[in-house]
């Protein structure tokens, strides 16, 4: 079904150039403000001596009225011809760049209030340049204050003759331009007396002339996973439908996991039954397969699915105080994926007067810029131009949006995951349990290798399909180029925990037995893996147990300097904090260890 919402309209404009005015005066000669609202207005204006404000009917904050700006984001609604918007009133003063963003992101047109009389500053050509980034599809710009240069077409047509040249540097149309007097109303609702030359739309008919915007409802289907809540053996997978229709019996599959199965239900608080959910729709669902689904998730259609990419490039806004370099890394948060994004390259920077796109080491507060990313996982995603709401993150610093981007096309970013025909579940039943890694961790010689080879045994003359990666075999194959310091441990485990991911992708049982010292490193094995299929067993041994038993004569060896870099002498082991199994191999026999693991496994995660 074709189902049309309301426009959203991002009004615009630098500081004192008449943007809430204008507002206001749409508002209050279509006779959408109440009266109260109006004789507040009125009464605070005559208490202070100043003339009737209409920007006052919008400006909610008081420090808004006291100081004649706007700070936050207002959004409005207005009625016009029957037809119904949603006015997005947005920040013009540069400390409040990061409001404006935020709002004009969610804007499908905007208009731009400029006052014709002071002319196009610095600040607007950055208003100009947050539109394009934007994908801000139509732009209207309407000259206020007419009535300051006489209503004068020769200063009129100067002025649209800059913004021509301004748009087409920003890569964008002549936007259409509209003489205004916003305070006393001319060529907002009617045409203007005092401007015969002008042979053009009104404001309220430009916005009314704009083609609808079909609902989302009409792209495919994307739903971000949230959150997972269990009650006994129900799961409930909670998120808000982006873009797309779900519903009940529907085949959808997650990345950047590759689970797939069926939605079983929409529940909904308060409602019994709800057998679809469109856009903008909070919900949560149900599904045939217990899947085990990390908050990021991305929910689609199979015939339908997004990129998968480690390696971004992005055209970036920059908000924070501190410039972005390259080789930093920052938070980054695309939907409710949250990562760890390494600022690779900085690509080009946006001329702030010209628009022009130039070379740059580093962005400045209220720059532009294009970047490249290397993000510490997988991120499910789209281009910005096929969808806004899984095309566009923030990077945050101190636990502030630092910047905000759109992901752009490239060729590395067609180096996507390649999803098998072969859908989880349907490993699941064949081999009667789901992928999975069991990651052991100890000192050397706390019995690693000896518990995680029994418990290979056992599950295999159980039926299942398992396998173990040992340190010293991979160190003989896919690692063998690595040496011991830091740097190469580091590496190690990386390749390991992407060869333990590909084996549980393919339903596998993976053990592994890895000093695995570093609790940064186990944790990044955790992500690269996912949470839901990662158990992390401690083999909890005293240093002197495992001196003393010194299987290799590592031990020995590290003592008389002919082993460096060995961890728990001359480098640390750092003990998990919260490690699911903890396995004292000092107390308990190797029967009694292997046991107690494959009851928490027979509990927690296999199903047979």
């Amino acid at each position: 079904m074709n189902k049309t919402r309301p426009l959203r309209i991002a009004v615009a404009g630098y500081v004192d150039h008449g943007k809430s005015t204008v507002i206001g005066r749409l508002l209050n000669d279509t006779a959408q403000v109440r009266e109260d609202r109006f004789n507040k207005v009125k009464s605070l204006c005559e208490n202070t001596g100043k003339r009737f404000e209409f920007a006052f009917l919008l400006d909610a904050l008081e420090e808004e009225q006291q100081q004649g700006i706007t700070i936050d984001v207002t959004e409005v609604p207005w009625v016009y011809n029957g037809r119904e918007y949603t006015i997005i009133d947005t920040p013009g003063h540069r400390e409040f760049l990061k409001n404006m963003v935020g709002g004009a992101s969610r804007a499908d047109a905007a208009v731009l209030v400029v006052d014709v009389h002071e002319g196009i500053k610095e600040h607007f050509h950055r208003q100009v340049a947050v539109m394009a980034l934007l994908g801000v599809p139509k732009i209207i710009v309407a000259l206020n204050k007419m009535d300051l240069v006489d209503w004068s077409e020769k200063a009129f047509l100067q002025r649209e003759q800059e913004l021509d040249v301004l748009f087409k540097s920003a890569g964008l149309k002549p936007p259409q331009v509209i003489p205004i007097a916003a305070w006393s109303g001319a060529n907002l609702l009617s045409k203007a007396a005092e401007m015969p030359w002008y042979k053009g739309a009104q404001l309220a008919q430009a916005l009314s002339d704009l083609p609808p915007v079909s609902g989302e409802d009409l792209a495919p289907l994307r739903f971000p996973i949230q959150d997972v809540y269990k009650f006994e053996e129900k799961r409930i997978y909670a998120g808000r439908v982006e873009a797309g229709v779900l519903e009940v019996g529907q085949r959808i599959r997650f990345l950047p996991s590759g689970s797939e199965s069926v939605v079983q239900t929409i529940e909904v608080y308060g409602e019994l039954e709800r057998k679809s959910a469109r856009p903008g729709d909070a919900v949560g669902i149900t599904l045939a397969d217990p899947l085990f689904l990390a908050r990021g998730e991305l929910g689609f259609e199979p015939q339908h699915p997004p990129k998968v990419s480690r390696t971004i490039t992005a055209d970036l806004f920059w908000l924070a105080p501190k410039p972005l370099v390259a080789g930093k890394s920052y938070s980054f948060r695309c939907g409710n994926a949250e990562l760890l994004a390494q600022v690779d390259a900085i690509e080009s920077v946006m001329n702030s007067e010209t628009l022009a796109q130039g070379e740059g080491t580093s962005l400045e507060t209220g720059g532009i810029g294009r970047v490249r990313l290397t993000l510490d996982k997988p991120l499910a995603h789209d281009f910005f131009k096929d969808g806004e709401k899984t095309g566009r993150f923030v990077l945050v610093e101190d636990f502030r949006v630092a910047g905000g981007g759109r992901i752009l096309s490239d060729q590395r970013a067609y180096l996507s995951t390649e999803l098998s025909e072969v859908t989880v579940a349907e490993r699941s039943k064949r081999f009667g349990h789901a992928g999975l890694v069991v990651w052991s961790t100890g000192l050397s010689g706390s019995g690693k290798s000896t518990i995680m080879r029994e418990l290979e045994k056992q599950l295999f003359a159980q039926g299942m399909n398992v396998f173990v990666l040992d340190g010293d075999n991979v160190r003989q194959g896919i690692c063998s180029d690595l040496g011991f310091s830091e740097t190469d441990r580091v590496e190690n485990i990386r390749r390991v925990a992407e060869v333990a991911k590909l084996f549980a992708d393919a339903g596998l049982i993976v053990l592994t037995a890895f000093l695995s010292p570093f609790s940064e490193n186990r944790q990044r094995a955790r992500e690269i893996i996912g949470a839901h299929r990662f158990v992390e067993v401690f083999i909890d041994c005293p240093l002197e147990v495992c001196e003393e038993r010194d299987p290799k004569q590592l031990y020995s060896k590290a003592r008389q300097g002919e082993v460096t870099q060995f961890t728990g002498l001359s480098s640390p082991y750092e003990k998990p904090d919260s490690a699911d199994v903890i396995l004292h191999t000092d107390k308990k026999p190797v029967a009694a260890c292997v046991a107690e693991l494959r009851e928490y496994l027979a509990q927690h995660q296999l199903r047979r």
